[in-house]
């Protein structure tokens, strides 16, 4: 049921697109508003503030999901599953914005390319590089970062553990994301992201190339403290790579002027996101058939 339940989410974001401009979500900012600042929301501690904000309203409202799963053949259940991941995972609708960035990179349009990457494409707490090499190289971390959190991060706790583990995920995101300042507020983001992101990257292996990509996963495979970001960084640029490069923008020789190579990197960016999704839709489905049991 997971795996229909996902085909069709995918197909209705693919052809009836919900368009965001920003990746926080102003419902959960307003619920976090309710605790933020009082004396005895603070006095819980990181842990504590965590699991009032995040962890409950998760078991809450996935647990309730789970009850109405009974009722009128599950119709209910699966009519909201489909309304909560579509409004999830519209946040990971920025392909508009890497098609006007590659469009800008292909007329030459260094400027266009910057001014869109620095309102849609930049991490707020990183100064965008207007030299065309670095700004590109943190064009291709940042995209893959937040296709990994806002698209296969949310897929891969709703296979496991259904809408509590969507939840679970997507409040731990909002979260971190609103108490960026707070290092240890990152850690419990981090470990959700452990498996999925060692995942991801060996399907990025999988649909590129795979003996140079698997040799840089399996570097990164048991070194815990690394960030998902950095591991899917190195992994999809060994994917695309041919020659062992170790940033997006090795192979230029002039890399101020040479915009031909940043906008062939970033299709192949794009595509091997797209390739890995396939493969992981393919998994799914064959785990549905052999053992429908276990979703």
């Amino acid at each position: 049921m997971k795996f229909l339940i996902l085909f069709f989410t995918l197909m209705l974001q693919r052809y009836r697109a919900i368009n965001r401009s920003t990746t926080t979500s102003r419902s959960f900012a307003k619920w976090f508003k309710l605790f933020q600042g009082r004396s005895w929301f603070m006095k819980l501690g990181r842990t504590g503030r965590y699991i009032l904000v995040v962890f409950l309203p998760s078991i809450v409202i996935g647990g309730s999901f789970v009850i109405i799963e009974d009722q009128f053949w599950g119709l209910p259940a699966i009519v909201l599953e489909i309304a909560l991941l579509l409004y999830v995972l519209s946040h990971a609708d920025f392909d508009r914005h890497v098609e006007q960035y590659r469009t800008d990179l292909a007329n030459g349009d260094i400027q266009g390319a910057y001014r869109c990457a620095d309102q849609y494409l930049s991490i707020p707490e990183i100064e965008l590089s207007d030299k065309l090499a670095k700004m590109h190289d943190q064009v291709c971390h940042t995209i893959l970062h937040r296709w990994f959190e806002f698209f296969f991060l949310m897929l891969f706790w709703f296979l496991v553990l259904g809408v509590p583990g969507v939840l679970l995920a997507w409040f731990s995101l909002q979260y971190s994301q609103l108490v960026h300042c707070e290092e240890k507020a990152w850690r419990p983001l981090h470990w959700l992201s452990w498996i999925p992101a060692r995942l991801l990257g060996l399907t990025f292996a999988l649909a590129g190339n795979f003996v140079q990509a698997v040799t840089i996963w399996q570097q990164t495979l048991w070194k815990g403290r690394i960030p998902a970001d950095v591991v899917l960084y190195k992994v999809a640029l060994a994917s695309l790579s041919h020659q062992g490069s170790e940033k997006c923008m090795d192979s230029m020789v002039n890399a101020e002027s040479d915009t031909k190579v940043a906008c062939d990197q970033m299709l192949e960016l794009q595509k091997l996101h797209g390739r890995s999704a396939v493969v992981w839709l393919v998994i799914i489905a064959l785990i549905t058939i052999v053992g429908g049991t276990l979703f």
